[in-house]
């Protein structure tokens, strides 16, 4: 029943979060079974759809994982193995669905626009495995963060942590690392999309130069000749050595 789902839902999301629970979920024994649970459920579309994503984020914290997950690929008992891009059942395609079936300017806080922003917070996380990202490459699901960071209203200074714009930036710039997934992005235009992004002081306009750095973008499309994107960047790498953090940023 709905109930009865939407109950099994939260229990996992709640179960996800400790470390310790998410090896034994993600590889343990009946991590066929968790992925596949709550893929078929964003597949079919039910209200629950963003508590799945949300999940699978979660376990895909753990570093272990991330290549695991992305592979899965269900097959009827006897079946030969499908990759995932050839399957339509696999969580990949299940994703890229999602994304694409996604209107323009989802509503924002309804189950659609919910299970759209947490499906892009999963994908970011996967995209941090070029085994990963070279799948992805292979989908629309490029062109379609690209799309959201286009379609906003809203300014990047106004952009929220865990927001839809902010994790679709952090997709972009996870794939753009990658010569794989990397292509698939300049083709969809996330050069022109991203650029004025950079301008911005703050934690957006740092992964906005950093992703046009991977993209190759011309020297000339960086703010005040380069000067501020070299700063930041020397600033974030100080800052990686010395393990420090910047607030509210980082």
């Amino acid at each position: 029943s709905g109930d009865g789902r939407h109950l099994a839902c939260l229990a996992l999301n709640n179960l996800s979060i400790p470390t310790e629970n998410k090896r034994v979920m993600a590889l343990g024994p009946a991590s066929k079974d968790v992925i596949g649970g709550l893929c078929k459920v964003i597949a079919e579309d039910k209200q629950e759809s963003y508590l799945c994503c949300i999940c699978l984020m979660n376990l895909s914290f753990l570093e272990a994982s991330i290549t695991s997950i992305l592979e899965h690929s269900p097959i009827s008992d006897g079946a030969s193995p499908i990759p995932p891009l050839e399957n339509p059942n696999s969580l990949l395609r299940v994703l890229e669905k999602l994304l694409t079936n996604s209107p323009a300017v989802p509503r924002t806080g309804s189950g659609k626009s919910e299970g759209v922003r947490w499906a892009c917070g999963l994908i970011k996380n996967l995209a941090k495995s070029e085994k990963n990202a070279a799948l992805f490459g292979k989908t629309e699901i490029p062109k379609c963060v690209v799309e959201n960071i286009r379609a906003t209203t809203a300014p990047p200074s106004r952009w929220t942590s865990n927001s839809l714009e902010d994790f679709s930036l952090f997709v972009i710039l996870n794939l753009a690392q990658w010569p794989v997934s990397k292509e698939a992005l300049m083709k969809a235009g996330a050069i022109d999309v991203i650029k004025p992004i950079m301008a911005e002081g703050d934690l957006q306009g740092l992964k906005a130069t950093m992703a046009c750095a991977f993209l190759e973008a011309p020297w000339a499309a960086f703010p005040d000749g380069g000067t501020p994107a070299a700063k930041s960047v020397s600033e974030l790498m100080t800052n990686i050595v010395e393990k420090k953090g910047k607030d509210g940023q980082y």
